[in-house]
């Protein structure tokens, strides 16, 4: 049955439908705005709405909610803040969803990239330029932590070291048992990630096989790390259904392979091979490597059951050609605000309302992106030769970047581009010069 908040305004402490706690109450993290003595108090909270993970999905959702006037809580079972294995790239066009103001958006910005470069197994290059920013670096456990940070500003409440095991949505509220007690809400957001526990309790986990990136952390010699300053690197034909990368960070390089088909099991000397491919110096001895899995799109996903809804790489909303996914977890995050807070306040349904603006607003899209992914990473060399290389492609990239066009925008740019220069080799050349 479809969930139903017909003008319902938000609770007060101490009514009816509160969360009960273990005797050994949960580390309130210091954001945590609330009395002092309501650690001691936990069992009689009520909330409105439940997020499971603090990562920039979670944290969108609260900052919206929290300044909304909800009794919002935040759990994340790692204790806050901490380090999240991604690239940390952000295309410019997604800044508008960052809940900060610009100035501290700025903060977080370790880099801003102005050129993109491409190759072909470390060979080939392709430099794309543009004097608009194209892509915003950030490392995830000072983006994330300002962006929670936010949350608890706005009135969010935030518990870490909890771990949620199980979600229960059969009742009047979703029950959610944790390491530390049983909590409930009216709405649960499960934000948690790729092995999301929220999905596995109410029945919406991938049954697609996961993907798999290899990353380190790499201190370099200054004049290396300048040599990548406002540059990004991005490498195909590697691996099967995959790309490589070279992000420059403030003080060091975030290098990776990824694989959509390969599940782990991969060497750091396959990483190591990859950078010294692009004559990267470093000390093997210094690098940090961590491996970590990524969704699958597939474009055959449901978002929610009853009033759990699922956000992110818990939903399996990532990029199928890069593997990105902060834009879509805060753009999710930005859907299920709106949709909650209608639901709350004019008993819209919320369950359609939030799959329906999933699917129009980004899965839309994911499909041309898939699309274009399954054609490419089956014919990556001739793609990189009559795509990539194309005098065409580095305006079209650029505009993707920046907002000015899409992914379908771009199929179809390509295909006209390809199709057309084709013409013009077997006529001979451009018929239309004197």
């Amino acid at each position: 049955m479809t969930a139903r908040f017909a003008h319902t305004a938000p609770v007060s402490p101490g009514t009816a439908g509160a969360l009960t706690a273990s005797a050994a109450t949960p580390r309130v993290w210091p954001g945590w705005v609330t009395p002092q003595d309501e650690p001691r108090k936990l069992r009689r909270l009520v909330v409105d709405v439940l997020v499971v993970g603090a990562g920039p999905a979670g944290a969108t959702v609260a900052c919206g909610l929290a300044e909304a006037g909800l009794r919002v809580t935040v759990v994340e079972k790692a204790q806050l803040p901490r380090f999240k294995p991604c690239s940390g790239g952000l295309p410019a066009k997604s800044r508008e969803l960052i809940p900060l103001s610009d100035d501290r958006a700025e903060d977080l910005f370790e880099d801003v990239i102005h050129r993109v470069r491409l190759t072909y197994r470390n060979r080939d290059p392709v430099v794309i330029r543009s004097e608009r920013p194209l892509v915003y670096m950030v490392r995830r456990d000072r983006f994330d932590h300002a962006l929670i940070s936010e949350a608890a500003r706005r009135g969010a409440r935030i518990l870490d070291g909890v771990e949620v095991i199980g979600v229960d949505p059969t009742g009047s509220r979703v029950r959610v048992r944790t390491t530390r007690g049983e909590m409930s809400a009216r709405v649960v957001v499960g934000a948690d990630g790729v092995h999301s526990a929220v999905a596995r309790s109410v029945g919406l986990a991938p049954v697609e096989k996961l993907g798999f990136a290899l990353q380190a952390e790499i201190p370099v010699e200054p004049d290396l790390l300048e040599q990548w300053r406002g540059t990004i690197g991005g490498d195909f034909g590697r691996l099967p259904n995959g790309i490589g990368w070279v992000f420059p960070k403030s003080d060091h390089l975030s290098v990776g392979l990824l694989s959509f088909t390969q599940q782990g099991g991969w060497k750091r000397e396959e990483l190591f091979t990859f950078l010294d491919g692009h004559n990267l110096h470093y000390d093997p001895r210094r690098a940090r490597v961590y491996g970590h899995h990524l969704p699958r799109w597939h474009g055959q996903r449901t978002f929610q059951h009853k009033n759990v809804l699922l956000l992110g790489d818990a939903a399996g909303i990532v990029n199928p050609m890069t593997g990105a996914g902060l834009e879509a977890a805060m753009r999710s995050g930005h859907i299920a605000v709106d949709v909650i807070k209608h639901a709350f306040w004019h008993g819209d349904d919320l369950l359609d309302h939030y799959s329906e603006r999933v699917r129009r607003e980004i899965c839309r899209e994911l499909l041309d992106v898939r699309a274009m992914a399954k054609f490419f990473f089956n014919f990556t060399r001739i793609c990189y030769q009559l795509g990539i290389k194309n005098p065409a492609f580095g305006q079209i990239a650029a505009r993707l970047l920046t907002g000015a066009i899409d992914y379908t925008d771009v199929w179809r740019e390509l295909i006209r581009t390809v199709t057309v220069d084709a013409g013009r080799n077997l006529l001979g050349g451009d018929r239309r010069k004197p």
